[in-house]
């Protein structure tokens, strides 16, 4: 094996996998004029961090349960703690008409929806009507997710290409 794949080999196994694979981690919505990231300014370690936890997992294409996230940002499965930050994010990207990035996490993977406190919150900031139980909460997650997807996929900085609309919450 010559240097180039020992070295290729090692980038790409290993604690810093991620860092060498997904490139520059981003934890903000917007870049400057300079392009540097702008991150909000009311965000707390634990939102900036999992704002970034986030960016990685949608850069992957796949969602992360919250037991999983919990463990990778606090060294617990103790879901609760990071749900706020969760809710922070949620409010945050919807201030900024951004997808939901928080819709990357789910309570378990089967059958792959977030937790019912994400729709009630959905419902309270005006993104989701509806039964968090429902068909209308499989289609509102799926559209989140993906439209997160879309947006991040790109090394956190967008793919470029439009994303799809965000359609109004459907009146009962």
């Amino acid at each position: 094996m010559d240097r180039l794949e020992h070295d290729f080999g090692r980038i790409l196994s290993g604690p810093d996998i991620r860092r060498h694979v997904v490139g520059r981690r981003v934890s903000a919505n917007r870049l400057d004029a300079d392009g540097i990231p702008i991150a909000p300014a009311d965000d707390s370690p634990l939102t900036t961090r999992l704002r970034e936890e986030l960016l990685l997992q949608a850069q992957t294409r796949l969602p992360i349960t919250y037991a999983r996230l919990a463990e990778s940002m606090v060294g617990s499965e103790a879901t609760g703690v990071i749900r706020g930050a969760l809710e922070q994010l949620m409010d945050d990207d919807a201030d900024e008409g951004l997808p939901l990035l928080a819709a990357v996490a789910v309570k378990s993977l089967d059958p792959g929806l977030p937790a019912p406190w994400f729709f009630r919150k959905a419902k309270d900031i005006g993104l989701f009507v509806g039964d968090p139980v429902d068909l209308e909460a499989y289609a509102f997650h799926a559209r989140e997710f993906y439209r997160a997807i879309h947006l991040h996929a790109g090394n956190g900085q967008g793919s470029g290409a439009t994303l799809p609309p965000v359609l109004p919450p459907a009146s009962r």
